[in-house]
């Protein structure tokens, strides 16, 4: 990192190391101790106010391997006319180095806000990947097309949520905080704004949670409807297949029975087992059993 001018600055660091840290804390008076804690990739939402800069912790989100979202943190800081967002991972995101903003604007704290928005705008994409996703598998489970690769998906699914969920809300309690910190009206205007858009995304946390309990309670019902079906399909079949053969079986054996010197006995054993299988049919199809 080369040395910065001393205002009017817009700082954007990705794969910061610590000796960036340390240079940017010598030469605006930053607390190093708070500018490492965004080396911890466990480091959680929070803001602190210390010597007149305002540091803002949040949580980016991007794509992972196999479905899973990966979320690493990056701080947010303002002091007096210089403005910086800094990450130990590589992001890739454009906006994050210009959120809409003129780059030459004296308005830190809007750029700090416009860009905390632009963090949350993300779980928004991902959000909607995730919605569509969770639409797909409820429309194919009408024809029956869902697999179990599907509900470990959801597995992922509903860690992703998670992930979702538990980062939000601690950039909510940011923003609450940041609501607290501000006097100019339209910087609370905008605080509100992201608490809103956060709230939001809660919610739609919450639809998709209990989409996704619908779709595996009603795939286990119809599961739990054709296997029933099936047993009771193969226990009719069973026994018109037994039926005949406890007549089979008795004329089979080798002692004295009634008509078995009669030329017509085969053809009667025959007949009435026949008829018995079909009475036990109708009556089994009347009752609804198969």
């Amino acid at each position: 990192m080369q040395r910065p001018p001393e205002d009017n600055v817009w700082i954007h660091g990705d794969s910061v190391v610590p000796s960036d840290l340390k240079q940017l804390a010598q030469h605006y008076a930053l607390d190093v101790n708070v500018l490492s804690d965004v080396l911890d990739e466990a480091e959680l939402p929070r803001v602190e106010s210390r010597d007149g800069a305002i540091y803002v912790f949040v949580r980016m989100v991007r794509k992972g391997k196999s479905g899973k979202v990966v979320t690493s943190p990056v701080l947010l800081v303002v002091k007096n006319k210089m403005f910086a967002n800094l990450s130990a991972a590589q992001l890739s995101d454009q906006r994050l180095e210009n959120p809409g903003n003129d780059l030459h604007s004296n308005d830190t704290v809007r750029i700090m806000l416009e860009t905390f928005a632009t963090v949350v705008s993300e779980y928004k994409e991902m959000m909607q990947q995730t919605a569509n996703y969770i639409q797909d598998i409820g429309q194919r489970l009408r024809t029956h097309e869902v697999t179990n690769a599907d509900f470990i998906r959801f597995v992922t699914i509903e860690g992703n949520l998670y992930e979702y969920r538990m980062n939000l809300d601690g950039m909510q309690v940011v923003a609450e905080r940041l609501q607290t910190m501000f006097r100019s009206t339209e910087d609370i205007e905008a605080v509100e704004d992201i608490l809103l858009y956060i709230r939001q995304l809660l919610v739609s946390i919450n639809s998709h949670t209990q989409r996704i309990t619908s779709i595996r309670n009603a795939y286990s019902t119809i599961a739990n409807n054709v296997l029933n079906r099936r047993i009771k399909t193969l226990t009719v079949l069973t026994l018109l297949i037994a039926l005949p053969n406890v007549f089979y079986g008795m004329y089979g054996m080798n002692i004295s029975l009634p008509f078995q010197d009669e030329a017509w006995a085969y053809a009667a054993i025959l007949g009435v087992t026949v008829i018995i299988v079909l009475i036990v049919f109708v009556i089994v199809r009347k009752r609804g059993i198969f």
